[in-house]
């Protein structure tokens, strides 16, 4: 083991260990190697979080869905759309200030979407408020929005493709 393992001391007969994801395969590999390292209680969510949210609605999923495609990150709503409505009750998590805050500014964040660094060669995914997205055009900083490989800003609910799309690309000023 590794000295930064995160589960080097931990009892493998005795800790229950929960395992969710996208609804991709990277749990049940993860779950296998574990079983394989002697984990006997390891438990998935049949199904992932996209099977979750599909049946369940995400009236009580706060945050966003991490997609590991062009997408990167979705809203909740995007797998049952009957309960968009209901989902905007989420809005009570972020009443709390300590809940989660922009990575530039440090103020408080409406929207929790994780992007991704405008600057290719940074990539840095953080939490952004929209007035800072559009100040420092998607970068994480004041730095990276000078950086000669860019991505557009994208508004709204928009995703960024996978970085070799824009790669080659030449930076309109």
């Amino acid at each position: 083991g590794v000295a930064s393992d995160q589960l080097l001391q931990v009892d493998k007969e005795k800790t229950d260990i929960l395992m969710y994801c996208t609804g991709g395969i990277r749990c049940d590999v993860y779950s296998t190697i574990l079983r394989q390292q002697g984990f006997q209680n390891l438990y998935t969510l049949e199904g992932g979080v996209s099977h979750y949210l599909k049946t369940e609605g995400p009236v009580k999923w706060i945050g966003n869905l991490f997609t590991f495609d062009s997408r990167l990150s979705l809203p909740p709503s995007a797998y049952n759309h009957e309960t968009m409505i209901e989902a905007s009750m989420t809005q009570q998590a972020f009443d709390s200030d300590k809940f989660a805050k922009c990575y530039v500014c440090n103020s408080q964040v409406s929207e929790l979407r994780h992007r991704n660094c405008a600057n290719l060669d940074c990539n840095f995914l953080f939490l952004c408020c929209e007035n800072c997205v559009m100040d420092l055009g998607g970068c994480c900083s004041y730095n990276c929005m000078t950086a000669p490989r860019r991505r557009p800003v994208l508004p709204g609910f928009q995703r960024y493709k996978k970085w070799h799309v824009y790669r080659d690309q030449k930076v309109e000023a």
